[in-house]
């Protein structure tokens, strides 16, 4: 009887979201359409439980109830598994670095070493969701662990709206200082030590590097689709793509997360989806050449023939009192980095870059990495023209891609080099 249950409850879920992703426009050269398509049914399912659990009163708005929902259901989605497997050669273990919860993945040959070469990782999620408890990043970390053969410390940072900024980066930044005052007896060479992670994990760990004490510490960045900048939400990348898998991963809507990150007002919510939070002066000043589409950004990848003629063709309209609100926070370094100076940036150490061909954001990574260039940083920009955002975690598990082994493949031989 049991079974009968399980079975019904299966095939219930299968009538009701495979509807939900079979109209949805993936990335044409993506070879794992239907696998795609599942997907994003999948997320667009999750998201009307949440709406409606929050609707009918049943939890509020991202509660630790629903974060604990979305983390186990992310798990899932990527691994297959409900629970962690171990990759056979890795010690792996929680510990607390500075009050702050971490988990620690070490290939047991080189645990009696002293000079290892280390990965600080910063999970991705809008600031907002997952974490290292839920084994959310684990299959990504034991990849990287074993297969470039280094130390991976997946970092635990606290998470918004609970905790907005700058409390998840106060988190990084205090990881960064015990490691490298600690190397010794961790095991750690203080020369290679590399900070890294994926969207909004990516915007910290470049953020971290912005910070005074860190300076000088780190060897190496790895920004992986990146969260950058929060000033132009109609950049070519986001008008070529917004109609690729709409619903989940490419949703305008997820720009509530910058809101909780930032304690934003949400009653400003549709002016900054709609890109009406700044003003037509600042759109004409001096900061507009942080971002200059037509300076940072090559025509080889931009897709559309239309939109390679697009430029720096930003609508000059706006809300002078609305951004008079915003700027601090837009401007603000450590928030956006893409809003460093160039003396700031000339200072990173090597950095990888990672975009993705079908991500909204993936003309700011590209940007990003060519101011970089610009300033005789070195700097490797990997883009994977048939990727989309967070490909990188669907190198394993029922939705496994072609793009996303790739991915991790190029990560792995960065990682060689620490």
């Amino acid at each position: 009887m049991k079974l009968f249950y399980v079975v019904t409850f299966i095939v219930l879920m299968v009538a009701i979201i495979l509807p939900l992703g079979l109209n949805v426009r993936v990335p044409e050269p993506v070879a794992e359409k239907t696998t795609l398509r599942i997907m994003e049914g999948c997320l667009k399912g999750v998201g009307y439980i949440i709406g409606a659990s929050v609707a009918l009163g049943l939890t509020e708005a991202n509660s630790p109830f629903l974060k604990e929902v979305g983390n186990n259901i992310y798990r899932v989605c990527t691994t297959g598994r409900l629970w962690m497997a171990q990759t056979k050669g890795l010690k792996i273990t929680d510990q607390v670095m500075s009050g702050i919860p971490v988990r620690v993945y070490e290939p047991e040959s080189s645990i009696q070493q002293t000079n290892r070469p280390v990965l600080l990782y910063l999970h991705g999620g809008g600031w907002a969701f997952l974490s290292i408890g839920k084994h959310n990043y684990d299959h990504l970390c034991q990849k990287l662990a074993k297969d470039a053969n280094i130390v991976v410390i997946s970092v635990d940072y606290r998470l918004s709206p609970q905790n907005p900024y700058p409390a998840g980066l106060d988190d990084v930044t205090s990881i960064v200082m015990h490691v490298s005052e600690n190397s010794r007896s961790l095991g750690i060479d203080p020369g290679r030590i590399a900070v890294g992670g994926d969207s909004a994990g990516g915007n910290l760990a470049a953020a971290v590097q912005l910070r005074p004490e860190t300076r000088g510490k780190l060897s190496m960045l790895l920004l992986l689709v990146p969260v950058l900048q929060g000033v132009n939400m109609k950049t070519i990348s986001f008008t070529e793509n917004v109609e690729y898998l709409h619903n989940s991963i490419n949703n305008p809507g997820q720009v509530v997360y910058f809101f909780h990150y930032m304690s934003l007002d949400h009653s400003l919510f549709n002016a900054f989806r709609n890109n009406l939070h700044t003003s037509a002066e600042f759109k004409k000043g001096k900061y507009r050449f942080l971002f200059d589409q037509r300076k940072y950004l090559p025509a080889e990848y931009i897709r559309s023939a239309k939109l390679k003629q697009m430029g720096n063709d930003i609508e000059q309209v706006g809300n002078e009192t609305l951004f008079n609100k915003l700027k601090d926070k837009l401007l603000t370094p450590t928030i956006f980095p893409m809003m460093a100076s160039d003396d700031e940036l000339s200072k990173f150490p090597f950095t990888y870059v990672m975009a993705a061909g079908y991500d909204l954001i993936r003309d700011d990574a590209i940007m990003f990495a060519e101011r970089l260039r610009h300033l005789n940083v070195e700097v490797q920009l990997s883009h994977f023209p048939d990727g989309f955002h967070n490909d990188l975690i669907m190198f394993d598990g029922p939705f496994k891609t072609d793009v996303g082994v790739r991915t991790v493949i190029d990560m792995v031989k960065v990682l060689k080099k620490l």
